[in-house]
């Protein structure tokens, strides 16, 4: 008696992979693709995005990144993967893209969605989504080839019904590839038009017509860059060196940016002494060194009021406030410590914001704004 087994085979189901799927895409497939591969709802997706592009604009960024690393869904690998192994050989574009889009993190973290200084930093942001179109447009292409005609075929010799012989074919021709010629490249004339505006601005500023801040001119500067290459994708022109005068631009805009005086200020030590409203300034400025404000010696009418503001960029900030005035104080350095009458913060973004009545209803009132990007400020009792 013979027993005989049955086997029952189940077909494993395929692995499921994490795509950009095609049904059901709002934009680029992110979201619909995260709820296939979870089994969750696309919308919440959409949503999570949605609420921190709101918040702060982080959102924007990390759709971007995912829709880098997800493939298509007929795609066997994702963007970013296809353009390291383009650029094995020169990766001086994708180091470019990397700190573009490190600005444009850092730019998205000091960004406002009202009208300030941080909206600047999107400039950033612009250039990176313009490579990445870039990258997005030069997938599948390759240089076409076009075969060199062939030499016509020998004529063959009648068949000898009495002699069998083989027909000794000759050898073909190795075909080569045609390669386009390059487009021209956009890099000499956004420099040209550069230095024309830098050297434009700058007789405006030697012939005290117009002086331009520094930050303004480097966002000038990187929003023109940033121009330049989403033109340079559209048209297929070459934009390799633009990428690293972006960079640069950038660096040099984040600089100033965090700067809250201009490289015309001054280095050194600069102290103030001012003992009446006439010669107390609204602003006093230092480059890099010490600034030391002595106002224990002010004298302001009862009821008066006067705004006092003191910027260095690096280096240390001294006020001394008198007595009898009633204070209103705001220090905040970028990176360093602030001590207010005794009120201390120190690390990166430290501030201390105090508020100190006068004796009398009707004593002067002192507003005083010191800010440093890196250093310390000292604000002390006369």
């Amino acid at each position: 008696m013979s027993e005989t087994s049955e086997t029952t085979t189940i077909d494993e189901a395929p692995p499921r992979r994490l795509v950009r799927v095609d049904e059901g895409r709002w934009l680029g497939g992110v979201a619909a693709g995260l709820g296939r591969y979870f089994d969750v709802n696309p919308l919440v997706y959409r949503i999570a995005f949605a609420a921190l592009a709101l918040a702060g604009g982080t959102g924007l960024l990390l759709y971007l990144a995912a829709y880098l690393v997800m493939p298509g869904e007929h795609d066997e690998d994702s963007i970013a993967v296809e353009a390291l192994r383009g650029h094995r050989d020169h990766p001086w574009l994708l180091v470019g893209v990397g700190l573009l889009v490190f600005g444009a993190l850092f730019a998205l973290s000091e960004a406002r969605f009202w009208p300030g200084t941080g909206n600047l930093w999107l400039t950033a942001l612009l250039v990176g989504a313009a490579l990445v179109w870039w990258h997005v447009s030069q997938r599948g292409e390759s240089p076409r080839a076009a075969a060199i005609p062939e030499a016509p075929p020998e004529p063959e010799s009648p068949a000898d019904p009495d002699t069998e012989t083989t027909a000794v074919q000759p050898p073909q021709r190795q075909q080569k590839q045609w390669k386009p010629p390059k487009k021209p490249s956009l890099f000499a004339p956004v420099v040209g038009a550069l230095l024309a505006a830098a050297g434009f601005f700058g007789l405006l500023a030697v012939l005290d017509v117009y002086d331009v801040d520094l930050a303004v001119a480097l966002a000038s500067g990187v929003l023109l860059v940033g121009a330049a290459i989403a033109f340079g994708a559209m048209t297929q022109r070459r934009v390799g060196g633009l990428v690293f005068l972006g960079v640069l631009l950038l660096g040099a805009f984040g600089i100033a940016a965090v700067t809250p005086v201009s490289i015309s200020a001054g280095i050194g030590e600069k102290n103030e002494h001012p003992l009446t409203p006439a010669a107390l300034d609204s602003t006093y400025e230092l480059g890099m060194g010490s600034l030391e404000l002595d106002l224990s010696d002010l004298k302001l009418p009862d009821g008066a009021a006067r705004e006092v503001d003191a910027r260095a960029g690096m280096g240390r900030i001294v006020i001394t406030v008198p007595e009898g005035f009633a204070l209103e104080i705001d220090a905040h350095a970028g990176a360093g410590q602030v001590d207010v009458l005794g009120a201390q913060d120190d690390g990166f973004d430290a501030q201390r914001t105090i508020s100190i009545p006068g004796p009398t209803p009707n004593a002067p009132l002192l507003d005083l704004e010191a800010d440093i990007a890196m250093g310390d400020i000292d604000v002390q009792r006369g």
